[in-house]
């Protein structure tokens, strides 16, 4: 992986803000991808080109672009002209690059001086990218809460442990989803109520299911109340 100083980072407060745009040619990995940095609590969109990026980053620029060297139409030309436009409009965004076998050590170095903040090449993995993300971020998320609301979610995850399992493998936004489903809300109440988009809450609520070995909403409610 090469890396680039890149630009200033954006300020932010929690890992669940973290706004990612990622936007790939192969439907698989850009599903596997989207499901692996909503997991980590990520807020994350899909776009379909960098057409559809360009008009998304103009409404709201994310803190991270994931997309691959070459777009749908296998145009590198493209890419690097993609990565010369966010680096001008949105300077402090960071862009990750995806490279597919046996790329060429010369074009790294074009997309590094366009302005790429990161450059992977085969084999690299979901967490592979996620952690690079996290770990250059971390300097700038101020994750500590008072005391009082440590103490208040440490007793609810206490008590809710007991009752639920693989409650403790949960993350803070899949618990956040469990309490709304106990509540009986909707996926799309949820996305509203928290600013998500609806595949992201399906993609969290099918985790915690799938995590709880609830086998439907009434089944996961049954489990949470302990009944």
């Amino acid at each position: 992986m090469e890396r680039d100083s890149g630009p200033a980072l954006v300020h932010t407060d929690n890992t669940a803000d973290l706004v990612v745009y990622l936007t790939h040619p192969e439907t698989a990995a850009s599903q596997m991808l989207f499901e692996a940095l909503v997991a980590r609590d990520m807020r994350c969109a899909m776009v379909a080109d960098f057409v559809q990026l360009h008009r998304l980053m103009d409404v709201r620029a994310p803190h991270l672009v994931v997309m691959a060297l070459a777009d749908a139409s296998d145009s590198i030309v493209g890419t690097m002209a993609a990565v010369s436009v966010i680096r001008t409009r949105h300077p402090a965004t960071q862009i990750m690059l995806l490279t597919p076998e046996g790329v060429r050590a010369e074009l790294v170095v074009q997309t590094i001086k366009r302005g790429a903040s990161w450059v992977f090449s085969p084999p690299y993995s979901a967490d592979d990218i996620i952690d690079t993300a996290i770990s250059s971020f971390a300097e700038d998320l101020r994750l500590s809460a008072s005391v009082a609301e440590d103490a208040e979610a440490a007793s609810s995850a206490a008590a809710a442990s007991k009752l639920l399992p693989g409650f403790a493998t949960l993350t803070k936004r899949e618990r956040q989803i469990l309490e709304f489903v106990i509540e009986g809300r909707t996926n799309k109440e949820i996305a509203s109520e928290l600013g998500l988009s609806f595949r992201t809450v399906e993609v969290h609520r099918r985790h915690v299911m799938e995590k709880t070995g609830a086998r439907n909403a009434a089944d996961l409610v049954r489990l949470a109340v302990g009944s």
